[in-house]
């Protein structure tokens, strides 16, 4: 393998993880966990957590696997998906920056009830808070940008990695939440979405080079 192609993939693979850990946000999910979780014993509150984060490894593995065959049945351009799916992930930044609807994780836990929900491990752990629409956004679009089946795969591997630091968050949730205080869990949900906001750019420009080749020229 030539150094060119193993920087290509080496910087795929950070954009991976670095887009993943973002839009997953395991330190803000952290709430919200404690909160459906709250009064389980810590073997049952350890199961919901690789439930949860099982079930969303699904889910997104089935759009990284579909994600392709989606935009051709679609006839759907990869340059227009990217621009669609950056300014898609745009907006969520803009939502993480001002702390709005479902990115106000601290004051969103206070609603969640166990009770409410027959498999709280699917919904809403699994679905919406891990694998909501814009993770899903995200890995199109990671997806669309993978011009290999290495890249592929590496895509895979760095969403396993990403769900499982997840887990690890969730698994010492209590330990954790003495660290991250809520004025820090704040201030890191905004910085993530000023990160985002940068990579949802760089994604509308990939698709407008993509579609105009000598715009990059």
């Amino acid at each position: 393998m030539t150094p060119e192609v193993m920087g290509s993939s080496g910087k795929f693979f950070i954009t991976c993880l670095v887009s993943l850990f973002v839009i997953i946000d395991p330190p803000g999910n952290l709430f919200p966990f404690l909160s459906l979780s709250g009064g389980c014993p810590p073997r049952l509150a350890r199961k919901l957590a690789r439930r949860a984060c099982g079930f969303a490894f699904v889910i997104l593995l089935l759009f990284i696997v579909a994600g392709q065959l989606i935009i051709s049945i679609l006839g759907i351009s990869l340059a227009a998906f990217q621009i669609t799916g950056g300014l898609v992930l745009f907006r969520i930044a803009f939502d993480m920056l001002e702390a709005r609807g479902h990115f106000n994780r601290l004051d969103t836990s206070s609603s969640l009830q166990a009770s409410d929900y027959q498999d709280i491990a699917l919904v809403p752990l699994a679905v919406p808070l891990l694998s909501g629409p814009g993770a899903i956004s995200t890995v199109l679009v990671l997806t669309s940008r993978a011009a290999t089946l290495q890249e592929e795969a590496i895509l895979v591997v760095a969403l396993g990695l990403i769900l499982t630091f997840t887990y690890l968050f969730f698994r010492f949730a209590e330990v954790l939440l003495n660290i991250l205080t809520e004025v820090r869990i704040r201030l890191l949900t905004r910085l993530m979405g000023l990160i985002l906001a940068a990579l949802a750019v760089e994604f509308v420009l990939r698709g407008f080079y993509t579609a105009f080749p000598s715009w990059s020229q």
